[in-house]
C-alpha cells in the first residue's frame, strides 16, 4: 500500500505541536526530517511496525481495531425519546464528553497532554456545530435532560457510527441501544448498512453491537501512536 502522510489539523491544534496521520508502511526516512516535537497516528492492516528499535521516536501499538454492521431495519425497538440535537443542547452535551468513560486510544496514550486526552470528544463534537465533521447527531432526551449522544458520518454504503457516548449515570439504561435503533429506523435506508468501530477491548461496546444485531466483519485495524523523543 502506498503510504499516506498528512498533516492532522484537528489534533495539531489541540496539542499544540505537529501531529500526523498515515495510513500503510511508513518510512523510516519521513520521520527522520520532522522536527521535534511531533505525534504521529499510523494505520495498518498488519501488527509489526518497525524491525528495529529507534532512539529518535517512541512507537506502540496503541489500538486493535475491529468492525461491525448491520442491515436496515424498521422492526426495532427503541426505548427512550431521541431527537436531532440542536445547538442549545451543547452545555448538556460538554458535560458528558467531559465525563472521563472515553476508551479512546487518545484518552489511553499518557504521552499526549493531559488537556487533550480529557477535553478531546468534546473538542471533537463541536466540530459538528461548526459543519466541520459529521452529518447527523442524535441525542437520547427526557423532556430537557439528555442522557447521550450518536455522532453519524453518511458514506456510501449507508450510515458510519463516529463517536457515541452516554453518561456515566445513565449507563446500563438502554441509551446506546435507543440511539443506534433510532438511527437505523429514521435515517438508515434499504440496501444499505451501518457500521462501527471499536477497540478489541472495549467488551462492552462490542456487547453491545452484537446484541443489536450487528455482525462483525472481516476487517481489522492496527493503530500505532509514534512519539518524538
Amino acid at each position: 500500500m502506498k503510504n499516506k502522510f498528512v498533516l492532522d489539523k484537528f489534533v495539531t491544534n489541540q496539542v499544540g505541536y505537529k501531529s500526523f496521520k498515515a495510513e500503510g508502511k511508513l518510512d523510516l526516512n519521513i520521520i527522520e526530517k520532522l522536527k521535534k516535537p511531533y505525534f504521529i497516528s499510523i494505520k495498518r492492516k498488519t501488527k509489526k511496525i518497525f524491525s528495529k528499535k529507534n532512539d529518535k521516536f517512541k512507537a506502540f501499538l496503541i489500538s486493535k481495531m475491529v468492525f461491525y454492521e448491520r442491515l436496515f431495519s424498521t422492526k426495532i425497538n427503541h426505548y427512550l425519546d431521541c431527537r436531532e440535537a440542536k445547538k442549545s443542547d451543547i452545555i448538556q452535551l460538554k458535560k458528558i464528553c467531559l465525563e472521563k468513560t472515553s476508551q479512546s486510544r487518545f484518552f489511553k496514550d499518557k504521552m499526549l497532554p493531559v488537556k487533550f486526552r480529557n477535553s478531546f470528544r468534546y473538542k471533537w463534537l463541536l466540530n459538528f456545530f461548526k459543519k466541520k465533521r459529521g452529518d447527523l447527531l442524535i441525542v437520547a432526551h427526557k423532556k430537557i435532560k439528555i442522557f447521550g449522544f450518536i455522532l453519524i458520518l453518511k458514506k456510501k454504503f449507508g450510515l458510519q457510527i463516529d463517536l457515541i457516548v452516554t453518561s456515566k449515570k445513565y449507563q446500563k439504561r438502554k441509551v446506546g441501544t435507543s440511539l443506534i435503533n433510532y438511527t437505523i429506523k429514521n435515517y438508515l435506508t434499504k440496501n444499505q448498512v451501518i457500521r462501527a468501530g471499536t477497540q478489541d477491548d472495549n467488551l462492552q461496546a462490542k456487547s453491545l453491537y452484537k446484541k443489536l444485531g450487528f455482525k462483525k466483519i472481516n476487517k481489522v485495524q492496527y493503530i500505532y501512536h509514534i512519539h518524538s523523543i
